[in-house]
């Protein structure tokens, strides 16, 4: 038999739970994406697991995956399944219902940022391309020395193992990101 993965999956749903929970759920995992993993489950476990992404289904919405994986805001589409996992709405958006999460209404996150953004302030002629291409809303455009330039407000709510692409589509090459985890 495939070697299985423990997934513990946050689960809740506002309408009908009084807290969130978690369930376990054992799947395969080797040359998987946490995203197949989620399908799986979805599948052929639990028909009722609600979880969003959108580079797939055609709705072209880059980040709309964004979780907690072992705490560490990823992608599911592009973050390798490990052989345990805890799988956890992110934190800067309020739950709608188990890994969907409104967009439209952001929550100030209190955790360490697992990557530290720098910003070449030399380099950066504030195009804006990392507030609009980032999913997660890391960054915003502040006046800095008389000058207007990108500025990382939340790195704690950046998926940037995953995703980058705030530094991938920096025509001035101006951002750097480095990873703590």
């Amino acid at each position: 038999m495939a070697e299985l993965a423990q997934v513990k999956v946050f689960r809740f749903d506002p309408k009908v739970d009084k807290e969130p929970r978690y369930e376990t759920y054992e799947t395969p995992y080797k040359d998987w994406a946490v995203l197949d993993v989620f399908q799986y489950i979805f599948d052929n476990l639990v028909p009722t697991l609600s979880f969003r992404y959108g580079c797939s289904g055609g709705t072209e919405r880059c980040g709309a995956c964004a979780v907690l994986v072992n705490g560490v805001p990823s992608f599911t589409c592009k973050k390798p399944a490990e052989e345990e996992m805890v799988i956890e709405p992110h934190p800067k958006f309020e739950v709608m219902k188990d890994l969907i999460v409104d967009f439209n209404h952001i929550k100030k996150v209190e955790k360490a940022p697992a990557v530290e953004i720098t910003v070449d302030l030399e380099k950066c002629t504030a195009c804006r391309d990392c507030v609009d291409f980032c999913p997660m809303l890391v960054y915003e455009i502040q006046k800095r020395n008389g000058k207007a330039v990108a500025v990382p407000v939340d790195m704690a709510s950046c998926c940037g193992k995953t995703c980058g692409m705030c530094a991938g589509f920096c025509k001035d090459e101006a951002i750097t990101i480095k990873y703590q985890i």
